[in-house]
């Protein structure tokens, strides 16, 4: 499993594949995913509009050119801050990924929130999608990839709207067991 490109690592200190390609297709509001996650995605998302709520892609695949830009965007804020460019850019990388860093490049993480509120804060946990969401999402393929209390280990903030796609049997075990794909991760190469 090993060599299964879903189960690709891209974080802070590990950068996207060399010559990573992406099969990309619109799933609306001017937002693309790879291929590979549009049927489960889709899926997912009229499951949780069946079942009453109102989820809205936010964020999805992101060029390196628009990582980039948004990464560019919170240095100067953390700078505006007073803080020091070492420091801003330290702080930023915490909330917006390095470009080369941020699963939105890889073509299968994206930023779901509620329609009802669509802040990219904590409080988006307590919304009616998200909650279906975190219960909901292994069954098709997805995680919450960035969990509350695993930030020292995933190097990013708790992020309680973002989802990755890993496959149906890689997310069951990972949401059944309150554990973070790195943590995951680390499991498979000990065995």
């Amino acid at each position: 499993a090993e060599d299964d490109p879903l189960l690709t690592l891209v974080n802070p200190w590990n950068t996207l594949p060399e010559g990573w390609t992406v099969d990309l297709v619109s799933v609306g509001g001017g937002h693309k995913v790879d291929k590979t996650c549009y049927d489960d995605l889709t899926a997912m998302l009229e499951a949780c509009k069946t079942a009453g709520f109102r989820p809205v892609v936010r964020s999805s695949y992101r060029t390196q050119a628009t990582q980039k830009q948004l990464y560019e965007n919170k240095v100067r804020q953390w700078k505006g801050y007073g803080y020091s460019e070492t420091e801003a850019r330290k702080k930023a990388a915490t909330i917006v990924a390095p470009p080369g860093t941020s699963e939105h490049q890889l073509g299968w993480a994206v930023d779901i929130v509620d329609a009802s509120y669509q802040v990219l804060n904590e409080k988006q946990a307590t919304m009616p999608a998200q909650i279906w969401l975190m219960e909901h999402s292994w069954e098709y393929g997805f995680i919450l990839r960035y969990p509350v209390n695993k930030s020292e280990i995933t190097g990013i903030i708790y992020e309680p709207w973002h989802y990755r796609y890993v496959g149906v049997e890689a997310a069951t075990e990972i949401m059944s067991r309150g554990i973070c794909f790195e943590e995951w991760l680390a499991e498979q190469k000990a065995q």
